[in-house]
């Protein structure tokens, strides 16, 4: 029965007949983390007609995301490079299989002649685990660069466990002053801190956490700019605050997903586990806004808050496990994921009126993702490390 779900499913994206809540269970199962064995099948006749025309990654670039797809997947060798999943696990897991049928195969131009392949005269590495600290004094750390261990602040102190991970639940200095520091992430990177209460963050690129050393008092506040992530250590005696443009959102215990970068238009937060309820400047403890697990309140510029409940809400927290996830983002939005990321500017020279759907995987190089984005029919060309140009449509 599930079989024949999912196949009808996948006909009906092909012909354009599904429903919202039909396309939402539709890419939920492709975003599934052990994709359906009979995808194998229904795209297996998909990829050999459209195999027969274009050869669009190279051996050499197939090999080295299928490497990359094994080591996190545990997928097994399969069959020559011409067989399906020796492609597909390049396209389809890689870029995510959305992505591969949504602008590759799918709607109005099912085999559409493929753009010329990006021109790169230099390619740029994704990002990684690298964050500033500023402390109280006003002092700055560059973690990346300094060992393990741990650092004073006064007699506030915490650890580096390791790269990409700060501790500051061995605070001992309960008789210091609370003292306050920021983390901050540039573009090119992400980081994990764990907060005096236990409560673990994750921050994405172009990101800021401001924090106390150690809660004290009735509440546990914070402040964030850009993206974070947050599993809240419970404390019902404690509730914790997160605050970011206006909004404050109050929880004791939850997982939840906030993004609140200064460059779009709208703050999002995304509840996976517990409960959370959202104050603005106008609003009321009576009055605040409570979430169910699955809910995502929007909040835009002029203070309206719209919620929707989605079917898979983990796709927000992709980016904590690898990967970029989008549902029907303008051209506009990728970019500036991109550009967070692998800390590069764009230049759009012709506007797009495509969507993109799907979720692709933050360790390939920006020229193998701008590769895969090809696929959608944008001509893309990177210039420099600083300067990329996505080409008018022809």
């Amino acid at each position: 029965m599930e079989k024949s779900r999912l196949t009808a499913l996948f006909e009906k994206y092909r012909t354009g007949t599904m429903t919202p809540e039909e396309e939402q269970e539709f890419f939920s199962r492709l975003w599934a983390d052990h994709p359906e064995e009979e995808l194998n099948t229904v795209l297996r006749k998909v990829f050999d007609e459209h195999q027969t025309q274009h050869t669009f990654f190279t051996e050499q670039e197939t090999e080295r995301m299928l490497a990359h797809i094994k080591k996190k997947s545990g997928l097994r060798r399969v069959g020559n490079y011409r067989s399906f999943w020796r492609y597909a696990a390049a396209v389809f897991l890689v870029l995510g299989a959305a992505f591969f049928l949504h602008h590759t195969l799918m709607k109005r131009n099912l085999f559409t002649p493929m753009a010329e392949k990006v021109v790169v005269t230099k390619d740029v590495a994704p990002g990684n685990e690298k964050a500033i600290i500023t402390l109280a004094d006003g002092s700055k750390i560059d973690v990346d660069q300094v060992a393990n261990g741990t650092f004073d602040d006064h007699g506030n102190t915490f650890l580096k466990e390791k790269k990409g991970l700060l501790n500051y639940t061995a605070n001992q200095a309960n008789g210091q002053d609370v003292a306050y520091h920021t983390m901050t992430i540039p573009k090119g990177g992400q980081y994990q801190l764990v907060l005096a209460d236990g409560t673990k963050v994750w921050l994405n690129a172009a990101s800021s956490l401001h924090y106390p050393t150690q809660f004290k008092g009735t509440v546990r506040e914070v402040s964030v700019t850009g993206e974070a992530y947050f599993e809240v250590a419970h404390h019902p005696e404690k509730p914790f605050l997160v605050t970011c443009h206006g909004q404050t959102i109050r929880v004791l215990g939850t997982h939840f997903n906030v993004r609140a970068y200064p460059d779009e238009p709208s703050v999002k937060t995304t509840l996976l586990t517990g409960s959370i309820s959202l104050l603005t400047k106008a609003s009321t403890n009576q009055e605040a806004l409570k979430l169910q697990p699955g809910d995502e309140a929007t909040q835009q510029a002029n203070g309206e808050i719209n919620v929707k409940h989605l079917t898979n809400a983990a796709m927000s927290v992709a980016w904590t496990e690898g990967y970029f996830a989008f549902y029907h983002s303008d051209l506009e939005n990728v970019l500036r994921e991109l550009s967070r990321w692998y800390n590069v500017d764009f230049k759009i020279k012709a506007k797009t009126s495509k969507t993109y759907t799907g979720r692709i995987d933050r360790q390939l190089t920006l020229a193998e993702l701008m590769n895969g984005l090809q696929l959608s029919g944008v001509p893309i060309q990177i210039e420099d490390k600083h300067n990329i140009i996505v080409l008018p449509n022809k």
